[in-house]
């Protein structure tokens, strides 16, 4: 019985160093190219200005304005 087991466990052991499907290196210039793009494509259909009013407020001159009863040149 040992002697049919024994060529099976020398098959298994066999390993080839580096042998099989590997990642290829990605180029850093090609990472910065596309992480560029995709940033780009979202900025574009992003309303900057709703973003800036909820994160720092509505602009002075905005409130005057919009607002009836201020006092501006327009009036």
């Amino acid at each position: 019985m040992l002697r049919y087991l024994k060529p099976v466990t020398i098959i298994n052991q066999r390993s080839f160093k580096n042998f099989g499907h590997k990642r290829q290196p990605i180029p850093v210039i090609t990472t910065l190219w596309h992480g560029f793009l995709t940033f780009s494509f979202i900025g574009l259909g992003i309303e900057w200005k709703r973003i800036r009013t909820f994160l720092f407020g509505a602009d002075e001159e905005s409130v005057f304005v919009n607002d009836q009863n201020s006092v501006t040149e327009n009036s």
